[in-house]
């Protein structure tokens, strides 16, 4: 099996710029796009052009993660608000919502 090629060389794209202040990101495992948070919400952002494909909403909440799917058909989010949310991107609607415990103990295995 040949080994992965990645890219080498980029272009700079000041699109990015525009609307991308910093925080959790995630690259699709092709490199065709990037979730970013931006502010109360991600956007998905096209890797060739710098344009936004789409945006999800996520009402007030401020992001601290992101993870995509193998396949880069979920989006994993989570936030301060410890609510952690699976977005089901080929119809940009949250599937599933939960909320981690404030406290969580750590589980032991005793041999």
């Amino acid at each position: 099996m040949e080994p992965l090629r990645l890219k080498t060389n980029y272009r700079c794209v000041p699109a990015l710029q525009q609307f991308y202040t910093g925080g959790p990101f995630v690259v699709s495992s092709d490199s065709s796009f990037i979730a970013c948070a931006c502010g109360e919400s991600i956007k998905i952002v096209d890797s060739a052009t710098a344009a936004i494909r789409s945006t999800l909403d996520a009402d007030s909440e401020s992001f601290t993660a992101l993870a995509l799917s193998p396949d880069d058909r979920l989006l994993f989010s989570s936030g301060h608000s410890r609510q952690i949310k699976v977005w089901d991107l080929s119809t940009l609607k949250c599937v599933r919502s939960w909320k981690v415990p404030h406290r969580i103990i750590p589980f032991h295995f005793n041999e």
